[in-house]
C-alpha cells in the first residue's frame, strides 16, 4: 500500500503548497518538450495495457483461485470506478483545464466529457490496480507506478487538474475496498448453493 500512499502525499503536498492552477501550468507548460509528449501519449497506455493484460495472464493461469478471483474483481472494480468517477463529475461540474486557463496546451487524442473532476482516467487505471496491488504486491507495483504515470499524463496533456487526478486515486481506494468485499459474499454464496 506504500506504493500508492507515498507517491499521493507528495502529490497532495505539492498541490496544497504550489496551487492547484499552479502546479497544473507548471505540469502542462513548464515541462512540455518532444520526450514527455511522446512518454505522456503513447508510451504510458500502451506500458500500462500491456502490462495490466499480462498481470491478468499471470493471474488467471494461476493454479490459487484467490489469484484468479483478485484477477477477476480487478476488471470489475475498474468498470465500478470509472462509473462512480463519471456520476461525481456530473454532480461537481468542474470545467476543465483548456475551458478556464489561458495558454493551455491540448495534446493527444483523448475522449473528454464536459467536466474535469474527478479523473475517471485515473479512476480506472487505480481501479484496475489496486485489487492486483492487494493481491500480488511485485505486479500490483508496477501497475501502481504506471498508474501515476498515467495520472500525470492526464495533467501534462491539458485534461485535468492535479486535484482532479488526486481525488481519482483517492476514491478508487473505498471502491476497491467495497467491490473486493462484495466479491467474497457473492462467491461465499455461490459456494453455499
Amino acid at each position: 500500500m506504500s506504493s500508492i500512499l507515498a507517491p499521493l502525499i507528495l502529490l497532495l503536498l505539492a498541490d496544497l503548497l504550489v496551487g492547484d492552477y499552479r502546479l497544473f501550468t507548471s505540469i502542462n507548460i513548464e515541462l512540455s518538450n518532444f520526450i514527455l509528449d511522446f512518454t505522456c501519449i503513447y508510451l504510458t497506455p500502451t506500458l500500462f495495457t500491456t502490462f495490466y493484460f499480462l498481470a491478468l495472464a499471470v493471474l488467471y493461469t494461476s493454479k490459487n483461485e484467490d489469484d484468479k478471483f483478485y484477477g477477476a474483481i480487478s476488471l470489475v472494480n475498474g468498470s465500478v470506478s470509472y462509473g462512480v468517477g463519471s456520476a461525481i463529475k456530473v454532480l461537481v461540474a468542474r470545467p476543465r483545464p483548456f475551458q478556464i486557463l489561458d495558454g493551455v496546451r491540448i495534446i493527444g487524442v483523448w475522449h473528454t466529457s464536459t467536466y474535469s473532476f474527478p479523473s475517471t482516467t485515473t479512476m480506472l487505471v487505480f481501479g484496475l490496480t489496486l485489487p492486483i496491488l492487494f493481491r500480488k504486491s511485485k505486479y500490483g507495483f508496477i501497475l501502481a507506478a504506471l498508474s501515476y504515470l498515467v495520472g500525470f499524463s492526464v495533467i501534462y496533456t491539458g485534461y485535468h487538474f492535479p486535484s482532479d487526478v488526486i481525488a481519482g486515486i483517492l476514491l478508487s481506494a473505498p471502491v476497491a475496498v467495497f467491490t473486493i468485499a462484495i466479491g467474497r459474499l457473492v462467491v461465499d454464496l455461490i459456494r453455499k448453493f
